[in-house]
């Protein structure tokens, strides 16, 4: 019982000080007026290229994954797959949107 409370705490531990970390270097680089859109844009370019891929994929094969594995087939289950299309396909467009705003907030406009 002790090896698991060692290790949740020592889990604990490096997460909290990774955390502080990371919350540190992004207030530092958000105080200067590029840093902060430039880091929105690679966010918003890095997640809208896996919501890109995933939908691609998914297009082609017809088979929507899920998060506990396997995934939703378009004949089985049509209304969850088309559902589910629809749902990553408007987060793809407001990553698109993000994108765009961060790059003219960096452009200056």
């Amino acid at each position: 019982m002790s090896e698991v409370l060692h290790r949740i705490a020592r889990t604990a531990a490096l997460c909290g000080a990774l955390g502080l970390l990371l919350y540190l270097a992004l207030a530092t680089a958000a105080e200067y007026p590029l840093t902060a859109p430039a880091i929105g844009l690679v966010g918003a370019s890095v997640v809208g290229v896996l919501v890109f891929g995933l939908l691609r994929d998914a297009w082609r094969s017809g088979i929507m994954p899920e998060r506990l594995g396997g995934g939703t087939s378009r004949e089985a289950n049509p209304a969850w797959y088309w559902g589910s299309m629809l749902w990553y396909g408007s987060c793809l467009i407001c990553l698109v949107v993000l994108a765009l705003f961060c790059l003219l907030r960096i452009i200056g406009l």
